[in-house]
């Protein structure tokens, strides 16, 4: 399966109907989990998800606004309900360390309801809502009107619209072709106001793709994004760190607005937006990268880096959140596996930085990251830190498939 992501632009009457779609989405996983809560406080048990949709039957005939809203929306909101309570009941029956403070503070009893991972309730003022939508007699489907060109004979539609249910005619900023066929529509809207359609599609051709037989080694980091065994480097953009100036400006802005208020709204609209771009140009960095590698080699190795672990090095932390090492070995995975390529992940503990790449002898001293370059004891080489430990990551790699 795949999925294909794509803006769309409603009118005002069709905002509407959305808005009431995720105002039903709501009122139902609000209504069903506060029903099983009550359930588990009289131990009755947790209702499953069959039990919940023939009392979905009867809520729809008290309540006929709900009929406004397309029922695969309203059978989801129950599949994940019943999905999230056993996630709820398979995981710790613990309360985590922030709420336990919180708790404190507040003068708060704790309850059940405060465990990790227990379901919660969704507020309208979410600025991010979301609803998924089943494929059911063609009621998803995008209507071509235009074909069109770019200059460059790239791909480019102009005018489609997109048909789903109870909402028809939308128009979409149809960027690509989806491939295979649909199953079902992810209706989103995000938190500066924008809303997008992502088609979940199966039966996918796949692609033939030339092999290039080669295969390389990737060091990340923060100064340099990646140094790669071929002698390559990729500098890192740095893109939360370049804009954290305005991004204080419009935060400042807004904490300066009385809450409620429109001006607060309008405040945190522009502070979304700015969110938003810093995203999307770090999405737009690391898909291009990661397709760039995955169609140039054939093998890829890099280490398993623990962005968690790594996070509570308080001086680093904001540069490896803004690095994005998880997003980029996400990226790669899937990129390599549709390729039928191989993507090669060394253990992290491997010291890659402390061998040498050319007579494999360990060196401790290099432990300490402000070492950039050091000379091998027993050989003499000069090493450039990065470089050597990508070398060292391709052959570990390679051990590994050999």
């Amino acid at each position: 399966m795949r999925g294909f992501k794509y803006r769309i632009y409603p009118k005002e009457n069709q905002i509407l109907k959305l808005e009431e779609m995720f105002c039903a989405k709501r009122y139902v996983w609000n209504y069903f989990l506060e029903l099983n809560m009550k359930r588990f406080e009289k131990k009755f048990g947790i209702l499953t998800y069959t039990e919940m949709s023939k009392l979905l039957t009867q809520l729809k005939q008290e309540h006929s606004w709900l009929y406004q809203c397309e029922k695969s929306v309203l059978q989801n909101v129950l599949k994940d309900l019943s999905k999230a309570y056993t996630t709820f009941f398979n995981g710790p029956m613990t309360y985590s360390v922030k709420t336990i403070k919180h708790a404190k503070n507040k003068g708060l009893e704790l309850t059940f309801y405060h465990l990790q991972n227990h379901p919660k309730f969704k507020s309208y003022k979410n600025p991010h809502q979301s609803m998924v939508m089943n494929l059911t007699n063609n009621n998803i489907e995008v209507i071509e009107k235009k074909a069109e060109y770019t200059s460059k004979g790239q791909f480019k539609k102009q005018n489609c619209r997109i048909k789903l249910p109870k909402v028809k005619g939308i128009k979409i900023a149809y960027s690509r072709r989806y491939e295979g066929r649909i199953l079902n529509a992810t209706l989103s809207k995000e938190a500066d106001g924008k809303y997008y359609v992502s088609l979940c599609c199966t039966d996918i051709l796949e692609k033939h793709v030339k092999s290039t037989d080669k295969a390389i080694g990737i060091d990340l980091g923060i100064t340099v994004f990646a140094t790669i065994s071929d002698g390559q480097t990729v500098a890192n953009p740095k893109h939360y760190s370049k804009n954290i100036k305005k991004l204080k400006k419009l935060q400042s802005e807004m904490s300066r607005r009385e809450k409620g208020s429109k001006n607060r709204e309008k405040s945190r609209i522009k502070l979304s937006k700015h969110h938003k771009k810093i995203q999307n140009s770090r999405n737009n960095f690391l898909h291009e990268l990661t397709t760039k590698l995955s169609r140039q080699n054939d093998v890829i190795c890099i280490e398993d880096l623990k962005a968690k672990e790594m996070l509570k090095t308080n001086r680093l932390a904001m540069s490896i959140s803004d690095a994005s090492y998880n997003t980029f070995k996400l990226l790669l995975t899937y990129k390599m596996s549709s390729s039928k390529k191989q993507l090669i992940i060394v253990d992290q503990y491997y010291p890659s930085s402390q061998i040498c790449s050319n007579c494999d002898v360990q060196n401790k001293q290099v432990k300490d990251l402000s070492v950039r370059t050091w000379v091998c004891p027993k050989c003499g080489i000069k090493h450039n830190r990065d470089y050597n430990a990508s070398k060292n990551i391709l052959k570990e790699g390679l051990k590994q498939i050999a």
